[in-house]
């Protein structure tokens, strides 16, 4: 099992790592044989503007990965996910369901230590809310088998 966390470095100006908007999740990943892994994500994100309510977003997010050929420290991967979300914005509350495809890169900086880099496209829908986008996830991911 190796297990991976991911959180966006602040871009807005502030200090690097504010925690004023936090948004990553935690992922354990296991290895079924050399090329193919079983993935469970739990996401999460949490801002609170000093207004009567704070904005919280959960997941959790089940998925498969398909590995393909590549050097000693650089793995790449494609595969998808499907999910339950759970958001609480603006004192609304859903219920979203959602699934997508992603590629994505590790490169092993170490044995059982990497840094990684994920693309999607993800589609959610809810009662309010169908929404299809690309996004970026990883932005600094860091991946460690214990």
């Amino acid at each position: 099992k190796i297990y991976e966390v991911m959180f966006t470095p602040n871009l807005d100006g502030d200090s690097q790592f504010g925690l004023n908007a936090t948004e990553g999740h935690v992922m354990m990943r296991t290895f079924n044989d050399a090329n193919s892994v079983t993935r469970w994500k739990a996401h999460f994100s949490y801002n609170d503007d000093g207004g009567d309510d704070a904005d919280m977003k959960l997941g959790l997010v089940y998925g498969k990965e398909k590995h393909h050929d590549g050097t000693d420290r650089l793995a790449t991967y494609t595969g998808w996910q499907a999910g339950l979300l759970y958001a609480d914005v603006n004192g609304d509350d859903s219920t979203n369901l959602m699934g997508g495809v992603f590629v994505g890169a590790n490169y092993y900086i170490a044995d059982n230590l990497y840094l990684g880099v994920e693309i999607d496209y993800t589609l959610e829908v809810g009662e309010d809310t169908t929404d299809l986008e690309p996004g970026i996830n990883g932005m600094l991911s860091l991946g460690f088998k214990l």
